[in-house]
């Protein structure tokens, strides 16, 4: 699928608009590189706040979360590389006249409100940016870290607002960072808009693994097979609500628009939801994701790791395939795996299916060795789905076998 033109052409000029605004009035020296840095690095980072909006028409015209992800982080690290070279620059040129006034936009010591604000917003970056390379970093922590970038813009502005006053340059730079923190306080954390549903079933396929099924109590959502929501639960009798909303994968939808979500139990919030109990009310938010829609009609490889199955789940059990199709189930069970007999059984009433089930560790030798054995690999489309590290370990060597990036499709599921 070609990137969608429209919607970068709007982050992009969101990204340079400040800095286009205010260099015809920037003096033609050092000095004026650093101030043109602050304003490329604080256009990027209002870009990158816009980018953080998790709302599905959004998504959807920006071609899916995947991609907004992918720019957010690009805008979001190379905006604070822009504002850390921005002090260097302007030290540098007072460097030979007076060094102690290049100390002075140097030094975190500086008194000065606008110097204070400085480093503030520095450090508050420093640690919203640090939060996206920390994997395994529990959710909630994540969370209240990320939103720093927030925090971290407007001590810039402030920097901004101090240091020369108030300009149109500051205005295109605001106005985007209130809309994009509003947009998510509102409608993500705190669920302004979101669909009412209740917990009607709770099943436990295995020990680590819940299915709910979730009723709507309103018009129900519009979703498609293979598609994520963001769902909070709230309080019940003898269940204390998670208070966040997190994201899971509909493995089934049924034809009185129930939902079922299969959740494993992998974090705090999935360990708690196991005690979930029916008649608890949920807001979901969503759909999300474009993962398994518009496939083509050509030979595919479907490679799912762990729970990472369900998007699959739901489209087997909705339609049959109507192309040769290779799913490779992996998991760490030996017995008793999730899903293998549904999935095997359906492979057997379906000749376009080969279904095969991979008991793996962290050595992926046995998974490389039966994606060798796949005759014509470089003609199939590849759909991932499991944890980051196999996604990018799979796409590398995928890619060193001659099948195309086009041709290799996956999907975060997760809002990091």
């Amino acid at each position: 699928m070609k990137p969608p033109i429209l919607p970068i052409v709007v982050i992009i000029t969101t990204a340079l608009l400040p800095a286009l605004i205010a260099i015809t009035s920037l003096p033609f020296n050092i000095f004026g590189v650093g101030l043109l840095l602050a304003w490329l690095g604080t256009g990027l980072i209002s870009a990158s706040l816009l980018l953080m909006v998790r709302e599905p028409a959004w998504a959807g015209w920006f071609g899916g979360l995947q991609r907004m992800y992918q720019w957010h982080h690009v805008t979001g690290v190379v905006g604070y590389a822009l504002l850390l070279m921005h002090p260097l620059f302007l030290a540098s040129h007072y460097l030979v006249l007076d060094p102690n006034i290049a100390w002075n936009y140097l030094s975190p010591f500086n008194p000065h409100l606008s110097n204070l604000l400085g480093w503030s917003a520095l450090i508050a970056f420093m640690l919203g940016l640090a939060a996206t390379f920390i994997l395994r970093l529990p959710y909630s922590l994540w969370r209240h870290l990320h939103l720093l970038l927030a925090v971290a813009m407007i001590l810039a502005l402030g920097h901004v607002w101090l240091a020369g006053g108030f300009s149109v340059s500051l205005a295109a730079a605001l106005l985007p960072a209130i809309i994009a923190t509003g947009w998510r306080l509102l409608r993500t954390d705190y669920g302004i808009g979101s669909r009412p549903y209740e917990v009607s079933e709770v099943r436990h396929p295995t020990e680590q693994i819940t299915e709910l099924i979730l009723r709507p109590l309103a018009t129900p959502m519009l979703i498609a097979q293979g598609q994520f929501v963001s769902a909070a639960f709230f309080e019940g009798s003898n269940f204390h609500g998670c208070g966040e909303f997190h994201p899971y994968t509909v493995s089934h939808i049924t034809k009185n628009n129930n939902i079922i979500l299969t959740i494993k139990a992998l974090g705090d919030c999935t360990q708690h939801i196991q005690s979930l109990e029916p008649g608890v009310a949920v807001r979901l938010q969503g759909p999300y994701g474009d993962f398994l829609l518009n496939r083509k009609n050509s030979p595919e490889i479907w490679l799912a790791a762990g729970i990472g199955i369900t998007p699959f789940l739901a489209i087997l059990r909705k339609h049959s395939v109507t192309q040769h199709t290779e799913i490779i189930y992996i998991h760490r069970e030996n017995k008793n795996v999730p899903y293998e007999n549904e999935l095997q059984s359906t492979a057997d009433k379906q000749k376009l299916i080969h279904f095969k089930s991979l008991a793996m560790t962290n050595d992926p030798t046995p998974l490389l060795n039966w994606l060798s054995n796949i005759t014509k690999l470089n003609e199939r489309q590849v759909y991932l789905c499991g944890p980051p590290p196999l996604i990018k370990l799979i796409s590398h060597w995928l890619q060193e076998r001659g099948v195309p990036r086009q041709q290799i499709h996956f999907e975060q599921f997760d809002f990091r």
